[in-house]
């Protein structure tokens, strides 16, 4: 199952593009990446996340639910995971990014430094 980004703000066709379209614009490979860092996040801890994300972007790839749908259900299930959410943007159009707030963004600097700190963050 490949998904292609939701971004529709990039020229098609013959347009010119920007130096930052020119730059770096998500690939299929990036977006196989992306599921499968959902997947490590997801599948064993909250396997009903992990299919849920799976079922939106399949119904999304076969037109069943539009862009909105597909934001709100990401912003839900990524509500903890600001790292996700923030990675899932690069595939979303600008007027359907998913706002992190800076509280979540340092509740998970601080879990994924006492992480790297000894599995826990009590060993120096």
């Amino acid at each position: 199952m490949t998904y292609s980004s939701f971004s529709s703000d990039r020229p098609v066709g013959g347009g010119r593009k920007s130096a930052a379209a020119e730059a770096w614009s998500p690939s299929a490979e990036d977006a196989l990446g992306f599921v499968l860092a959902v997947k490590a996040a997801f599948k064993d801890r909250h396997p009903d996340k992990y299919h849920l994300f799976l079922r939106v972007m399949d119904d999304f790839r076969n037109q069943r639910v539009g862009i909105d749908e597909v934001t709100s259900t990401a912003a839900a299930l990524f509500r903890d995971s600001p790292e996700l959410a923030l990675g899932f943007n690069v595939f979303l159009p600008k007027g359907h990014r998913i706002q992190v707030g800076v509280d979540e963004l340092a509740a998970y600097f601080i879990r994924d430094m006492n992480l790297d700190d000894g599995r826990g963050g009590g060993g120096h």
